[in-house]
């Protein structure tokens, strides 16, 4: 990753070859840091991509009982809130972390973080809660839906978990290549949902995984 960050600092091409993928992935994170964005010949799996990862955790989200773990995850995960405001998100998450970690619940419900943030007598911490309670409703009944009710509520929670306390959009989730192939799956996912027949919340974590 030195030798390749060098390379483009003198404006020279440079490349690595090497059949391990792992090892290709370390040195593009490695470069991210840096803000530079290697042409990978081999391509890198959407699931890899934050984009990726954000969407499994909340198809997650819908299907299993939220743990306070589950949860911490989730906030930290760096497309959260980065619909504007991030530095009050990361603060208020570092506070409630500390409340979970030393006193629970272990499973948090929305009301739970509403009780905690009316208690901080923080002005930002109320309206941070709600946004966030908003978008963690208790797991879907394990009973089968249409495809399409599945696509819309994935979509649609990952858009608010994005946005946070801004008043629209969907934070920084569709941006850049790996956003836009993310919006590409969701959308050919919608256009297809007709054809996809009925699932629980479950098969549907699944599939997305898939």
């Amino acid at each position: 990753a030195l030798v390749l960050r060098e390379a483009a600092e003198m404006g020279k091409s440079a490349a690595l070859i090497t059949p391990d993928r792992m090892l290709t992935r370390r040195v593009a994170a490695a470069l991210d840091r840096w803000g530079i964005l290697p042409d990978d010949s081999a391509g890198r799996p959407l699931a890899l991509s934050a984009p990726g990862r954000f969407l499994r955790h909340v198809a997650d989200l819908i299907c299993t009982r939220l743990s306070a773990d589950r949860l911490l995850v989730l906030l930290k995960h760096p497309l959260t809130a980065s619909g504007g405001d991030r530095g009050n998100h990361l603060r208020l998450t570092r506070e409630l972390e500390l409340r979970l970690r030393r006193h629970g619940p272990a499973f948090p419900l929305p009301d739970d973080l509403r009780h905690w943030a009316a208690s901080l007598n923080d002005p930002a911490a109320e309206g941070w809660a709600a946004a966030l309670s908003a978008c963690l409703p208790p797991p879907v009944a394990d009973a089968p839906e249409p495809l399409a009710r599945h696509v819309t509520r994935h979509r649609h929670r990952a858009e608010a978990l994005a946005r946070g306390t801004a008043a629209d959009g969907s934070g920084a989730l569709w941006d850049r290549a790996a956003g836009e192939e993310a919006l590409h799956l969701m959308d050919e996912l919608a256009a297809e949902a007709g054809s996809g027949g009925a699932m629980t919340a479950a098969e549907y974590r699944d599939l997305f995984r898939a």
